[in-house]
């Protein structure tokens, strides 16, 4: 059996029976749990089998590449999907946790299905049109999402979120058309083949500017991010862990591969334009972390944050500083969906997220505290948690290379990042006034932790077995990074394809 189109497989039907089964049931949660533990048993195969130095490629339906889906999945394809069954599975239990299944609206795990099918095979896919499809099956399931269960205040906040993606989706299909016009092929390695042999092209240049516009969007890169921090509060609990954890890594990955798969490594327009703009994306979104008052508001702030120094080991632009990239991006996805998730339970103890509102929770809730402080100061970046040595090599690179200003500028986004995570352990677990709201009784918080510690023993792990993280992020990075092995390995693959 050839387990590349698994990954998104198994999501799109365990979707279709839930919704197929109807209303909420006991059955269909643990049919989808089992569903999930499947998934990430797939992607973990698939990791063990690209680490090994394997392929694992389809052409769906054996159609000429011209015309068909062609999946390829590469080890840092395996790494995403990994991350992403992992977080995926974390919100399901959590959302188990919080609610009973009377409580559940019906079409919540459908909808995160279909949302889990296009992340996948956002990772698999191997050309650029199927990379749209991957786009908008992510996006239409995200925007049932966030409308839903939202209320008529929360409703207003996705409609930023829908208008920008659009947008976005209308410059990924003009730069698809270009792309096409240039190359006459939208696949990955012909592209990369066929661009090798343009030099100095404008037309070329212009493609990877668009591209970077369209990808900047999903990662949120400013300017392009206004969208993301009043729309993820937004959220139920555990999809907004899912999506700060998984949506904007989706435009960190296809980055990187559009820079180091499929266009020339000579534009050095785009990758210092990318430098530049994640610095700024860092100074300005952790002032924005600062500004507000809620929990919620202040980690979507720091998503932004903390995209910045993932694009800025991009704008870089040399294998060590991609390997930080991926290192940086398997700790962030863990942490920033923790961070989410113990904001959902201190504010179920406490009834609300607004610090002024909460507090006294390290009397009442101690374990929380101290999950919350592990992954607060692993945000931070401070050692030797596993914040800490993604931005350690990232900032070693950039003194190597003489940009002491964005050095500066991912310092200074650490420490006010350490401020606005004081900011929240002060108001909500060591200080503030909540102490007679506190809901200690509550059954529900006590299971919700659970899912928590078991992302916060992941994220030790990352830190405390750096070096082994590293070694599996270098091989990913050398891998990306070398588009003529990329190219030789899937076109030695289509050449097994029918011909047109």
């Amino acid at each position: 059996m050839n387990w590349t189109v698994a990954p998104i497989l198994i999501p799109l039907v365990t979707g279709l029976v839930a919704l197929a089964v109807g209303p909420p049931t006991r059955g269909r949660r643990w049919g989808v749990a089992v569903s999930m533990v499947s998934q990430l048993l797939v992607a973990a195969f698939l990791l063990v089998g690209t680490a090994s130095g394997r392929w694992f490629l389809l052409g769906v339906g054996h159609w000429p590449a011209r015309l068909g889906i062609v999946l390829v999945v590469d080890l840092l394809s395996a790494i995403m999907l990994t991350l992403s069954s992992l977080i995926g599975l974390a919100a399901v239990l959590y959302g188990y946790a919080e609610s009973g299944v009377s409580e559940e609206h019906p079409l919540r795990l459908p909808l995160l299905q279909a949302l889990m099918a296009g992340i996948n095979l956002s990772f698999c896919t191997g050309d650029l049109f199927n990379l749209f499809v991957a786009f908008e099956i992510m996006l239409i399931a995200s925007y049932g999402l966030l409308t839903t269960e939202a209320d008529d205040w929360d409703i207003k906040q996705a409609f930023p979120y829908v208008a920008i993606n659009v947008v976005g989706s209308t410059l990924f299909l003009c730069a698809a058309g270009l792309a096409y016009g240039l190359f006459g092929t939208l696949n990955f390695a012909t592209i990369a083949q066929r661009a090798s042999e343009m030099p100095g092209d404008g037309r070329v240049l212009l493609l990877g500017l668009l591209l970077v516009v369209v990808f900047g969007i999903k990662a949120g890169l400013f300017p392009l991010y206004y969208w993301l921090p009043n729309s993820y509060p937004t959220l139920p609990n555990p999809l907004a862990a899912l999506f700060a954890g998984m949506l904007t890594k989706v435009g960190v990955y296809v980055l990187l591969r559009a820079l180091g798969t499929m266009l020339p490594h000579d534009l050095h327009l785009i990758h210092s334009l990318l430098a530049l703009l994640a610095g700024v994306t860092m100074i300005v979104a952790v002032l924005g972390a600062i500004s507000r008052n809620h929990i919620r508001g202040i980690l979507s702030f720091h998503i932004l944050s903390q995209i910045g120094f993932m694009v800025l080991a991009i704008g870089f632009f040399t294998p060590l500083a991609w390997t930080a990239c991926i290192f940086y991006v398997i700790h962030h996805i863990v942490v920033k969906a923790s961070l989410f998730l113990i904001g959902g339970a201190a504010a179920r103890l406490n009834r609300s997220d607004d610090l002024d509102r909460m507090g006294q929770l390290w009397q009442q809730a101690p374990w929380l505290g101290v999950l919350f402080l592990c992954q607060a100061l692993s945000l931070a970046g401070l050692p030797p948690l596993s914040g800490f040595w993604g931005k350690y090599v990232i900032v070693l690179v950039g003194l190597a290379h003489g940009h002491y200003g964005l050095v500066a500028a991912s310092l200074a986004a650490s420490i006010l990042t350490l401020v606005s995570m004081l900011k929240i352990w002060n108001a909500a677990f060591w200080g503030g006034t909540g102490a007679a709201t506190v809901r200690i009784q509550d059954p529900h918080w006590r299971r919700m932790t659970w899912v928590v510690a078991g992302l916060t023993a992941i994220s030790l792990g990352i830190g405390f077995g750096a070096e082994s993280v590293f070694q599996l992020a270098r091989q990913a990075a050398e891998q990306v990074f070398d588009a003529t092995e990329y190219a030789r390995v899937v076109a030695g693959f289509l050449g097994k394809l029918p011909p047109d």
